[in-house]
């Protein structure tokens, strides 16, 4: 809350404006293969898992791919490298914006999934249940600080959405992470910085 970091936001700005005019990096070969059969992989594992559900309940699990979402792949890559001010995109950076990308989608998945579940159960629901969808059981809450405290070493300043996309592609539900956060801001145990951006473990 503070703005004040590793580095201020002042200086962060100044650091992306700089990247962003000095800086146009390319996909190197060996990173555009890389991206390419990443890509074509995970179409075929959507056609295939598509071809299985046969319309079902697994339907909605599937990661959609397309040439918009390749297209949005190769940008985010191109921005990992820019970031480092690297004129060549790396394979690192294709890995880091695959795995973004299918956690990212995961937990859209996942929030759909819910929602079409209460939908589905309920057309007409009373407030206890609206009640029950909207608070995280004990355990629920329980597993999520687990995770979060094994995750957080004391002292560690990491990336808020970061460790929420971490937990929601372990199958942990991203809106109850980000629930458990903020109950151990409000104990003292996790502070905020720059504008909630970035969570460092106190104690």
């Amino acid at each position: 809350t503070t703005g004040v970091g590793e580095l201020n936001v002042s200086t962060m700005k100044k650091y992306i404006q700089y990247c962003r005019a000095k800086c146009s990096p390319r996909l190197t070969e060996e990173a555009g293969d890389v991206l390419t059969s990443s890509y074509v992989k995970i179409r075929d594992d959507v056609r295939r898992r598509t071809l299985d559900s046969d319309g079902g309940e697994g339907s909605h699990s599937v990661i959609p791919i397309t040439v918009r979402q390749l297209e949005a792949l190769v940008r985010l890559s191109e921005s990992l490298a820019k970031m480092r001010l690297d004129s060549d995109v790396q394979t690192q950076d294709v890995a880091e914006a695959l795995r973004l990308f299918k956690v990212s989608t995961m937990a859209a998945n996942q929030a759909e999934r819910s929602t079409t579940s209460s939908s589905s159960n309920n057309s007409n629901p009373s407030s206890q249940s609206i009640m029950s969808a909207a608070i995280p059981s004990r355990d629920d809450m329980m597993r999520s600080e687990s995770f979060l405290r094994s995750r957080l070493v004391v002292g560690m300043v990491v990336n808020r959405q970061k460790i929420i996309e971490e937990a929601a592609g372990q199958g942990y539900n991203a809106m109850v992470i980000a629930r458990a956060l903020a109950v151990m801001v409000m104990r003292g145990e996790v502070q905020e910085r720059n504008q909630s951006r970035l969570i460092k473990r106190v104690k």
